[in-house]
């Protein structure tokens, strides 16, 4: 079961026993509790909440096989993170969950320097409940996408609902959907990538392809319609790694259109075709309805850039 960080959970402690070795101690949290960040988990050991086999550690300690890791949770600090009237899809909404679809441009979660101006903000306006989990600058949030990057989302209306929706994450029983247009002809009719992803050696904030090293990252990526100097394509991320589906795409030779980060030159060498932002877009989310049980899909349509975008290529 995800931690919780809010004081309505406090004491709801969990002990997790390490089922694989050589990585450390916060980054091994971080994975194991993904409704928190790693910045939260380090706070957390640094203050002395979490054992390993009974003892305190610091962040950096290496994780061995078999270790037992005992977490215990604080009432959450008094951060005020006030609602705002920030403009978004809703694509459905029961007792348990709301279903939105996520302009590009929008930054999801508020951080110690962002306090305002984020999805979390309009989801407080917008919503009367809001899961707690993660604290109050995630209310709400169970997976994120990208600033740049537009689409659909599930938002945690409840505890009970975000924990089972991150159970079906965790597990990779969500079926995630993205279209993109990328640079040049994507030539086979179906493409696996299959290439671990991990932090780039040159720049922390971001993340590379590297044969032998980092974590197993699959991708899926379907050519539904060529233009010769761009492709638009379907992509299926089997695994959840952090910028994989750009990397992946950069890493076969056919880049995101005007992904200033992992573009290359092709941002600047190639036409864009009017994007301004990484021409990546989640089209559709398929889950067990945590409530119910049932199996749901939901989609959100194309926006208007991207649109544009392929209305310029048709044009030729």
């Amino acid at each position: 079961m995800p931690a919780e960080q809010a004081s309505d959970l406090f004491g709801l402690d969990q002990t997790i026993v390490a089922d694989e070795e050589g990585r450390r101690l916060d980054t091994y949290l971080a994975e194991k509790l993904p409704g928190m960040s790693r910045t939260r988990i380090g706070k957390l050991i640094r203050e002395g909440c979490v054992d390993v086999n009974g003892r305190m550690c610091k962040p950096s300690h290496w994780v061995e096989l078999g270790d037992e890791i005992e977490v215990r949770f604080p009432p959450a600090p008094d951060e005020t993170i006030n609602p705002e009237p920030i403009e978004f899809g809703v694509v459905h909404e029961d007792e348990a969950i709301a279903v939105i679809d996520k302009p590009p441009g929008l930054v999801v979660h508020c951080t110690p320097t962002m306090l305002s101006g984020t999805l979390v903000n309009g989801l407080l306006h917008r919503f009367r409940s809001l899961s707690t989990i993660g604290g109050p600058m995630r209310r709400g949030i169970v997976h994120r996408l990208d600033r740049d990057t537009s689409g659909v989302m599930v938002i945690a209306k409840t505890n009970e609902a975000h924990i089972s929706l991150m159970k079906a994450f965790e597990n990779r029983e969500i079926k995630k959907q993205y279209v993109a247009v990328v640079h040049g002809s994507v030539l086979q009719d179906w493409d696996e990538i299959d290439m671990p992803v991990t932090r780039s050696p040159h720049n922390r904030k971001l993340m590379t392809a590297r044969a032998g090293r980092g974590r197993e990252s699959l991708t899926v990526v379907e050519p539904l319609e060529r233009f010769g100097v761009a492709t638009l394509v379907r992509v299926s991320p089997e695994t959840g790694r952090t910028h994989q589906i750009r990397v992946h795409l950069t890493a076969i030779g056919h880049p995101v259109l005007a992904d200033k980060q992992y573009g290359g030159r092709s941002t600047k060498s190639q036409p864009n075709f009017g994007m301004t932002r990484q021409a990546l877009h989640a089209s559709r989310l398929g889950f067990a309805h945590p409530r119910t049980g049932e199996w749901v899909e939901f989609e959100a349509p194309l926006p208007a850039d991207m649109q544009a975008a392929l209305d310029a290529l048709r044009a030729g």
